[in-house]
């Protein structure tokens, strides 16, 4: 019976790998090798790798901006981290295409990691805060991106905090991040909001200029460079244009009508 259990559970757990288009299926490989090997070679020197707002601005320690979203502190942190971004990531890069959504990403990475420095910069020149001197990895911002954008596509009106609370669709990234903090003080708030205002940046259409057009999309789907990588059954090839879009219902737009 144990075997049979265990070949049960090795099957389901690979027709659901298998099931992941590729984009997901590459940060949730990249995040789970990195940790793994960092584990195996006793490697913690996150302060390395963190994003280090003062570092990056001072220093020009641009490698910070990838390398703090690849790197997790511990099992439960990325474990969390995937849990949440495999269902929403799954989705979007099905409704999008692999090199939209692989685009989109990274975007979110920059632009998040921007507002991470430029937050932090407020904090401790206007507010005396030492924000500059914190050191967050974690996939968790680009994450708060990708709540943003859910919601704003969902036609859910309210939505609930881990079983606790319900609270209308609009306020759910905020209040899900304001929740995080209480729960995690140690979390990077700055990291959070930074992925929402990113995510809130796009869904808005401010991004729209940077965006891939149909035309690039095809071109790169087709070069024969990237040919071993589309011939992939994983890669999802077109899909809708990524340019942002009216929320699916007006009660579930983020952001209430007085901050847009």
């Amino acid at each position: 019976m144990a075997v049979t259990q265990e070949s049960s559970l090795q099957i389901r757990g690979r027709d659901w790998f298998s099931s992941l288009p590729m984009g997901t299926r590459s940060v949730l490989v990249t995040c789970c090798a990195i940790h793994a090997l960092s584990a195996l070679a006793g490697y913690d020197a996150f302060g390395q790798v963190c994003m280090a707002p003062r570092w990056v601005l001072y220093n020009g320690q641009i490698h910070r901006v990838l390398t703090s979203v690849l790197f997790h502190g511990s099992v439960i942190h990325l474990g969390f981290n995937m849990m949440a971004f495999v269902p929403m990531a799954s989705s979007l890069e099905r409704l999008l295409g692999t090199v939209q959504f692989t685009h989109l990403i990274l975007l979110f990475t920059v632009l998040a990691a921007g507002y991470h420095v430029a937050m932090a910069w407020v904090g401790t020149t206007m507010l005396g805060l030492g924000s500059m001197h914190e050191c967050a990895i974690g996939f968790s911002g680009v994450i708060f991106g990708l709540i943003v954008v859910d919601t704003h596509l969902s036609a859910v009106t309210h939505r609930s905090i881990f079983g606790f609370f319900a609270v209308p669709s609009q306020w759910y990234p905020f209040a899900l991040a304001l929740f995080l903090q209480v729960l995690m003080p140690s979390v990077s708030l700055l990291g959070h909001l930074g992925g929402l205002l990113a995510g809130l940046t796009y869904v808005r259409g401010f991004l729209n200029p940077l965006l891939l057009r149909p035309a690039m999309t095809a071109a790169l789907e087709s070069n024969t460079l990237l040919g071993p990588v589309t011939r992939n059954a994983a890669f999802v090839y077109g899909g809708t244009p990524a340019d942002a879009v009216p929320g699916a219902n007006a009660g579930a737009t983020v952001l209430p009508s007085w901050l847009s």
